[in-house]
């Protein structure tokens, strides 16, 4: 069937397998949610619900809406075995007691410790294609980021997470209008035995070893560690999930941020709206569109039975632009206040890896902006994938004008050490050393003058521009820290963090926007 019209006169027809209504399915989703709020498509037999008080309720109910066969359509149709450890596909106990392993190692606070090492992938990613004047937002880094990660988690070497991601792509993907080809292999772990059996003989300080070593109480009420095939399972949807949610998600950065250019450069000349950007990106365009539910029980909704036996489709892309929840739905606005979308579900099966996921998301947006803070999306050559679970692009090139705003940026930061005039030198006392910060417009000069009191730290920097007093000094130990906020030719607020050893200081200093500089210097 092909009725995508969304004119109100047309027939209602919502399919997940029809390309022409995901590519632009959003007015469609109104009419579900305004005029069929519980949905039934006779042709492959489910229903849907598309409001978000439904979509909430019903993911909160695991007991009447269950997991235990799937949370995807074509596998519960299917009847697949689920095998032990597919957390995901079980409902309590032993969905508690195996996620509860999974919770012990994917917390949030280790998910952002992990910010830095994503930081510098990103760059190894984007720092080539510095001057070029195209970038593809999935070629270039939505296809190499959440393998990077996730292989930094598993242990998985970097030459082998190519093939991973090909792996977890092929097994989402569906021929054009047709369900996925349901395959089980994919969710036993095949392709990973020989990872586990590396890390079995050469343990190291990444999950996967932690997976191996780690006792827990399953719901039996025995105390015992994993099964090598519980294992598999794990490390199979672990590198799944984080390698698709993400990528789906860099993309959408892409397209979005094309779409709203005025929003776009508010957040590069203010970082801090990154996190809601991420959040509002997030709602507006989630990687994964439905999850489904096996019915347990009768069950009324909008007075109407959905039988025990029945499938029901929660469709979470149409919540999330539900007028009734997020007024003007459809309007994309990084300003939104009030309640979260729920893009990464609700209850006991919302995503272990949402952290993870919002990090990456924040730290590529960011990097991506330093670089190329102007972009502008080529649909005619762009691609969005066939896949009936989620949706995102395959190609996404934009056209970026040449330059990059981390060149610019550190031009301006390092101008305000710049002028043909030098100005005169105050002394405080105290501590004088003769620094060159090394930034892309090269090398420059300064002085910087510390008085430290105990771990407090106060003084001045000077520079042929002028003085300015440092702020927030901390020393520990070897280490001191200060801030300095320069005015001229730009506002930018400098983060110095130096190591001192005898006569030499040397150490990095955050740019602002612009990136970060190496710093150096001797005693005076």
């Amino acid at each position: 069937m092909s009725q995508t019209n969304t004119d109100a006169r047309s027939p209602i027809y919502w399919d997940p397998f029809n390309p022409e209504i995901s590519a632009n399915p959003y007015g469609l989703y109104r009419r579900l949610r305004d005029e069929l709020p519980l949905y039934y498509n006779d042709v492959h037999d489910f229903y849907t619900v598309s409001r978000f008080s439904d979509v909430d309720s019903c993911l909160l109910d695991a007991k009447t809406f269950s997991s235990a066969r799937s949370d995807i359509l074509e596998f519960i149709k299917a009847g697949v075995e689920v095998p032990p450890g597919m957390f995901i596909w079980l409902d309590p106990p032993a969905h508690t007691a195996y996620r509860n392993v999974v919770s012990r190692v994917f917390t949030p606070k280790r998910m952002n410790a992990l910010e830095e090492q994503i930081r510098a992938y990103c760059a190894r990613c984007l720092d080539p294609l510095v001057g070029s004047d195209r970038i593809d937002f999935i070629a270039d880094l939505g296809a190499k980021l959440p393998g990077g990660v996730i292989g930094m988690l598993l242990g998985i070497p970097d030459e082998d997470r190519d093939m991973i991601r090909a792996k977890v792509d092929e097994s989402l993907r569906t021929e054009s209008g047709k369900p996925m080809d349901v395959s089980q292999g994919t969710y036993r772990g095949d392709g990973f035995e020989d990872y586990v059996e590396w890390r079995v003989k050469h343990p190291s300080n990444d999950l996967m070893t932690e997976l191996l070593n780690m006792e827990f109480q399953d719901e039996t009420g025995t105390r015992r560690k994993l099964t090598r095939e519980e294992i598999l399972v794990f490390v199979s949807v672990l590198a799944g999930a984080g390698n698709e949610t993400t990528s789906r998600l860099i993309g959408w950065i892409g397209k979005v941020l094309s779409d709203h250019p005025g929003q776009r450069r508010e957040i590069a000349e203010d970082p801090a709206l990154i996190p809601a950007a991420i959040e509002e990106i997030l709602r507006v365009e989630p990687p994964g569109t439905q999850v489904a539910r096996y019915v347990t029980r009768d069950v009324e909704i909008h007075n109407q039975t959905v039988p025990a036996g029945s499938i029901l489709q929660c469709l979470v892309a149409a919540a999330n632009r539900d007028d009734r929840r997020f007024p003007d739905g459809d309007r994309f606005d990084i300003h939104r206040k009030g309640a979260p979308a729920i893009t990464f579900g609700r209850g006991i099966h919302s995503c272990i890896g949402s952290a993870l996921a919002r990090v990456e998301g924040r730290v590529a947006l960011d990097e991506l902006l330093k670089r190329f803070p102007d972009w502008t999306v080529d649909l005619e050559n762009s691609q969005l994938s066939s896949s009936s679970t989620t949706r995102g692009w395959d190609r996404l090139p934009a056209a970026v004008p040449r330059g990059h705003r981390a060149a610019a940026g550190s031009h301006q930061a390092a101008a305000a050490f710049t002028t043909e005039q030098p100005a005169p030198l105050v002394s405080l006392g105290g501590e004088t050393w003769q620094c060159t910060l090394q930034t892309p417009a090269g090398p420059q000069e300064m002085t910087v003058q510390l008085v430290r009191e105990g771990e407090t730290v106060t003084g001045r920097i000077d520079s042929p521009m002028g003085g300015e007093a440092i702020s927030n000094g901390q020393a520990l130990g070897e280490r001191i820290t200060w801030t300095m906020q320069v005015s001229k030719p730009m506002s930018i607020k400098l983060s110095f963090d130096v190591k001192v050893e005898g006569n030499q200081m040397t150490g990095k200093v955050k740019l602002g926007l612009f990136g970060s500089a190496a710093l150096s210097g001797y005693r005076a």
